[in-house]
């Protein structure tokens, strides 16, 4: 009896494998998707001090406050809990719903929003999501940890200037617009980027863990399990 307790509470215990295709994984699906959409219009105020030169021309500390949309980290943080395919459809799931039904990205939605300097920003998170997802993947260490957030910050930012430039050379955007859109999304906020990326992986694996209850494949192999004794 006590046996047959055990291997049951093993099933429920996260041991790094891929995340099956079930019921369970599915509304996790769901919930990151929401999770994309409440933090696409979540902003947070951040002040801190930050050195700068004075009118003498020395370096002062002065107290700095910037908006911040923490939506890259919420990005990264789904690749950590869903893994790189579903992690992937997921994201893909939250464009077809921007361009199709509803308006969740930042600036409103359709297939107009491709001309939008900020969609390069989104079309990112699909290049980021993968290589992320399979590096915690393969062991979620402190490594692996701060290799998927540099990684991962990086390509959304290079994935978001490049596709400006683009628009600016197809003469879609003007150059300064674009000058104005990496200086507002770049700069010191790819430093928040990383930062709050670097937590909410730290803290993925834990939440996964959880949810592993919902995503694991026990029936399953139960199912399997009864029609070999058939």
């Amino acid at each position: 009896m006590n046996k047959r307790y055990k291997e049951q509470l093993y099933e429920f215990i996260y041991r790094g494998e891929k995340i099956p295709l079930s019921v369970g994984t599915i509304v996790v699906c769901l919930l990151c998707l929401l999770f994309i959409i409440v933090a696409t219009f979540t902003q947070i105020n951040v002040s801190h001090l930050f050195p700068m030169l004075d009118e003498t021309g020395n370096f002062v500390l002065k107290n700095v406050s910037n908006p911040y949309v923490p939506q890259i980290p919420v990005v990264l943080f789904i690749a950590a809990i869903l893994g790189p395919v579903f992690g992937f459809l997921t994201i893909l799931l939250y464009l077809i719903i921007g361009f199709f039904l509803w308006p969740v990205f930042a600036l409103g939605g359709g297939l107009s929003y491709i001309k939008s300097g900020l969609f390069g920003y989104i079309l990112g998170y699909i290049f980021a999501v993968v290589p992320v997802g399979k590096i915690l993947e393969k062991k979620y260490n402190l490594k692996n940890i701060i290799l998927a957030t540099i990684a991962g910050v990086l390509t959304i930012h290079l994935c978001g200037m490049f596709y400006c430039m683009l628009l600016a050379l197809l003469k879609i955007v003007s150059f300064s617009y674009v000058s104005s859109a990496i200086h507002s999304l770049g700069g010191i906020k790819t430093f928040y980027d990383i930062i709050a990326s670097f937590v909410f992986l730290l803290i993925a694996i834990p939440v996964k863990m959880v949810l592993w209850i919902a995503m694991r494949s026990s029936i399953v192999k139960k199912l399997g399990k009864s029609r070999k004794t058939t």
